[in-house]
């Protein structure tokens, strides 16, 4: 039996780039997507998801996005990323951009498994839904 584990966000960090504002000064909204995708791509590479060679990948299907605080530059940015959810072929994941303890934006994402030679979604095996044992919170 394998042994319990604590869930807990996968965390990724970034530094803020003096062209990520925009005009007004505030780090453009576009960016936020890019921050989020970060933090989705290090928790997959880490739970062993992102294997072309193998004939999978992870796309994203949906993404919701709210943006609560502006951010400027410099500074430097924690994306937290956690599994809410694994259906057949696709998974919810919960995120959160955050400066120092100030969350500035909170998304919503579905991310699925992707046959690279189909290029159709293909259902999570037992051993990708264990790889994401450790970032799953039960919602």
């Amino acid at each position: 039996m394998p042994s319990p584990h604590v869930a807990r966000p996968h965390v990724t960090r970034q530094i803020l780039r003096f062209c990520d504002t925009d005009a007004l000064g505030h780090v453009n909204n576009a960016v936020y997507a890019v921050m989020l995708e970060a933090g989705r791509s290090e928790l997959a590479r880490e739970a062993g998801l992102l294997d072309p060679a193998a004939g999978h990948t992870v796309v994203l299907v949906r993404l919701e996005l709210d943006f609560l605080r502006e951010m400027t530059w410099p500074g430097e940015v924690t994306i937290e990323t956690w599994v809410s959810h694994i259906g057949n072929k696709s998974a919810r994941l919960g995120q959160r951009v955050l400066v120092g303890e100030t969350e500035t934006a909170r998304a919503s994402t579905v991310i699925a498994m992707m046959s690279t030679e189909t290029r159709r979604a293909i259902p999570f095996t037992d051993a990708w839904r264990a790889a994401l044992a450790p970032w799953t919170v039960p919602g």
